[in-house]
């Protein structure tokens, strides 16, 4: 459902602001290509390894292929392709997948944001629609009990500042939101690679223990669905899937969370929640 997109979105920006924008930023720079390995010349999931490959995780082959390196529950090492781009039909509306454009930044809305990868706040000020459709339209259905009951948003916002607190969000980062996007995707494609060798070997994703992400393990502790939800944008983009991660934290960020007395579902002032699916945090 979209609420999983939402979900997933704002996990990860919490897992983000708590092991610090660096480690994304540096990792997306030193994604260099490795010259003597691609597709061809290496074995994926449901293939195993004894002894982890030499990779950094995540990586780009010579000829493009990215992928990641994950640990099953056996000790077993297995590369997994994520690659972030177009690929086939998950089935659902295959009548209508080919106008999906998932990747494709709304550069007719948003130019700034298309050149920049974040937006423009007198951009963002003066925009009445979005796809097409009326900033009103959009904030209704996006306000609990709109198109989801719990909602993307609260009752006191609308789509403009949802998207300007985002975008401050994503500044303060040091990112963009397309390299914040890109991690998401090598999640989802992970997913998606690994249940669907899962029909014919007989696992499920809970066969991986973690995956290593920039040095950190990772852990999907859920990944699944029930049908499908449309996006309040009326993009034609679809929203299927509840994706939950953890990681263990090093004890320098276990130090600098107990400073701001991070606990357990619990965040300090200057994070709000949203609802259910969303925090916000306070300048």
């Amino acid at each position: 459902m979209k609420t999983s997109i939402t979900k997933g979105l704002w996990m990860l920006t919490v897992l983000l602001l708590i092991v610090s924008s660096l480690d994304l930023r540096a990792a997306q720079e030193r994604q260099d290509k490795q010259p003597s390995q691609t597709e061809g010349s290496l074995k994926f999931y449901p293939h195993s390894y004894d002894h982890r490959p030499e990779l950094p995780s995540p990586s780009i082959l010579e000829d493009g292929t990215e992928i990641v390196v994950a640990l099953t529950k056996n000790n077993k090492f297995v590369l997994i392709p994520v690659t972030v781009k177009k690929g086939d039909s998950l089935g659902y509306r295959d009548s209508d997948w080919a106008k999906i454009g998932i990747l494709k930044v709304d550069g007719e809305d948003f130019p700034t944001l298309a050149q920049t990868g974040l937006h423009s706040e007198i951009e963002l000020d003066h925009t009445r629609r979005i796809t097409g459709r009326s900033i009103a339209e959009i904030t209704e259905s996006g306000r609990p009990e709109g198109s989801s009951g719990q909602g993307f948003m609260s009752q006191e916002e609308d789509i403009i500042s949802v998207l300007k607190g985002d975008n401050r969000l994503v500044r303060k980062l040091g990112l963009t939101h397309p390299q914040l996007a890109k991690t998401l995707f090598h999640v989802w494609n992970m997913i998606r690679w690994i249940n669907a060798k899962s029909e014919r070997v007989g696992r499920t994703i809970s066969d991986v223990a973690y995956f290593l992400y920039n040095g950190k393990q990772v852990r999907l502790l859920h990944a699944g669905g029930r049908g499908w939800q449309d996006s309040i944008f009326n993009d034609e983009i679809l929203g299927m899937y509840q994706i939950e991660f953890s990681l263990e934290l090093s004890e320098a960020e276990k130090t600098w969370r107990r400073s701001r007395k991070f606990s357990r579902g619990v965040f300090p002032r200057r994070f709000s929640n949203i609802s259910q699916y969303r925090i916000s945090l306070q300048e």
